[in-house]
């Protein structure tokens, strides 16, 4: 996780910005519903699942859905692994929610 911090953020000082890890902000009140997908295999997934916690905890709307058996970056590929249909089809479904198409 270094490494990819190091590539992410360089700067040591901005690893703290809310910008970089939005689970950082003093305050995930009064922001929009957010839906928020992990995967099982994925060195992020329990910052993810946190985050969700934490903006439902602060008021915020949130969705968490884990992908079991993927691994970071497996949601999109399309033509590659067909379990990530049901995914896509949930993001595809929030987004349509949170713009209120039908």
């Amino acid at each position: 996780m270094s490494w990819f911090w190091d590539h992410y953020v360089p700067e040591i000082a901005d690893r703290s910005d809310p910008r970089a890890s939005p689970i950082r902000a003093n305050d995930l009140s009064g922001l929009p519903p957010a839906f928020i997908m992990t995967c099982e295999y994925d060195p992020l997934r329990d910052e993810g699942e946190a985050y969700a916690k934490a903006l439902s905890a602060a008021g915020t709307p949130a969705t968490v859905q884990r992908m079991d058996g993927h691994i970071h970056t497996s949601i999109p590929a399309v033509d590659v692994l067909p379990s990530g249909v049901a995914g896509r089809e949930a993001l595809a479904d929030a987004l349509r929610g949170f713009l209120e198409i039908s």
